[in-house]
């Protein structure tokens, strides 16, 4: 029996999501084309790289996604504009104090976020059986195992990597800001992880009791389901 190409029917996008999904697509597109030709060639190539496997997830994924859900794909637009644009190719990171606690509170927000919206589909596909707490409490841990792995990732980066090819790379260290010490600064990162993995989880849960008691169903919801849906009946 044929089945559709792509469970997800594009179209249906409301038109003030493809066009906010397409002003960061091109901003991030020009910006990375930028730096490639006249500044930071190897921010520039990561977010060009970035860019593809979000446009391109069939073949990234061997065929298992054949498209990121537009909110979600929003939100991945987001991290990588205010990461490796703002950031990382024009300096955010050593020239304004505390953009490093914006960026974990936004990354963890969003990985709260997400991580509910999944959690959610899995438990109204009766993959998962959790109460409503429970769930809020495993994305928070998770986004806090997340945030630990991060730190941890740095402080390797910073010990062993760095000094053989920071050389070569125009990273400079990782922890410690212009206004803590590096101690000081992982301690407030994992807080801030913790806070904006709260906060993502809470609001995810908040968005989808409202959107229930309207007796309707989150399109990224809907989107994970159809997703989720077309793997099983390719896999069975």
């Amino acid at each position: 029996m044929h089945k559709k190409s792509c469970p997800i029917d594009l179209t249906q996008v409301p038109s003030w999501k493809r066009y906010l999904r397409g002003f960061f697509r091109i901003i991030i597109m020009i910006n990375a084309i930028y730096q490639v030709l006249f500044g930071e060639l190897f921010f520039g190539m990561l977010a060009l790289l970035a860019l593809i496997i979000i446009l391109i997830p069939r073949f990234f994924t061997k065929n298992k996604i054949c498209v990121v859900p537009v909110d979600i794909e929003i939100l991945f637009l987001i991290v990588i504009f205010f990461e490796l644009i703002v950031a990382d190719a024009y300096s955010f990171y050593s020239l304004v104090p505390y953009y490093d606690k914006f960026m974990h509170l936004l990354v963890s927000f969003i990985v709260g976020l997400v991580g509910m919206m999944i959690i959610y589909t899995f438990y109204a596909l009766g993959k998962l059986q959790a109460s409503t707490g429970v769930m809020f409490a495993l994305i928070v841990l998770i986004t806090m195992g997340l945030g630990v792995g991060l730190e941890m990732a740095e402080y390797f980066y910073d010990q062993a990597l760095y000094p053989l090819i920071g050389d070569y790379l125009p990273t400079g260290l990782t922890q410690g800001s212009l206004v803590a010490s590096p101690l000081a600064d992982t301690m407030g990162d994992l807080f801030i992880d913790t806070l904006g993995g709260v906060l993502g989880a809470a609001i995810g849960i908040v968005l989808i009791k409202s959107e229930e008691k309207k007796g309707k169903k989150m399109e990224i919801i809907d989107e994970l389901e159809s997703l989720a849906s077309e793997k099983n009946d390719n896999d069975g």
